[in-house]
């Protein structure tokens, strides 16, 4: 009996990816016959890059073990594998639509580059100290999403912005607790609540 899940998926015009929780990478053609090929550990993620025929010609799948491996379409060969020595893969941005060049995000924070152009195949651009979300870039500039955080650093790793949007929730939670305190002291007042409830009141801000 066949147990695999499907852990991540890319749906592309000519058909689909579909990378399964033992490492299997699975070619699902609109038309045609499927292909699979088989990874050494589970896929975290995926990004499939375009050719110069305009179709989806390879995808980089990042693994659960810091592995990067860039696999053609629809024939499923290995075309390259990096070995970053480091944790899960969370993120693959293509530097360019015209570049062989990738950026990578880990769950660690760290931020590579990867690619046949890169001097040495790869070369750890900088750390982030957070898990990354998502990663995207530009000519200038890199983009990295951690949770709520986002910011923005350019290729040096020199950071140029930052903005928290965690300040932004915990303000609202803030004012729902005052609410919450203003209630329960209300209630407390006209004899409607217990005083050992007083213990539950936030302090009011």
């Amino acid at each position: 009996m066949n147990n695999r899940v499907v852990i991540r998926s890319l749906v592309l015009p000519e058909g689909y990816i579909a990378a399964m929780d033992d490492g299997m990478i699975s070619w699902r053609p609109s038309e045609g016959n499927r292909r699979n090929t088989r990874l050494p550990y589970p896929v975290t993620t995926l990004l499939a890059v375009g050719g110069p025929s305009g179709k989806c010609e390879s995808i980089w799948c990042g693994d659960s073990q810091g592995n990067v491996t860039h696999v053609s379409i629809p024939m499923l060969k290995v075309l390259d594998k990096y070995s970053l020595n480091s944790s899960s893969i969370r993120a693959i941005c293509a530097v360019s639509t015209t570049s062989d060049k990738v950026l990578v995000g880990t769950s660690n924070g760290e931020i590579w580059t990867l690619g046949k152009e890169v001097p040495g195949s790869q070369i750890l651009l900088f750390s982030l100290n957070k898990a990354v979300t998502s990663i995207r870039c530009n000519e200038s500039n890199i983009t990295i999403q951690s949770g709520w955080s986002r910011y923005v650093f350019d290729w040096t790793g020199e950071e140029i912005e930052h903005h928290d949007q965690n300040r932004i929730f915990n303000k609202k939670q803030s004012k729902r607790d005052n609410r919450r305190a203003k209630l329960l002291k209300v209630q407390y007042e006209k004899g409607a609540l217990p005083e050992a409830r007083l213990l539950d009141m936030p302090l009011i801000a």
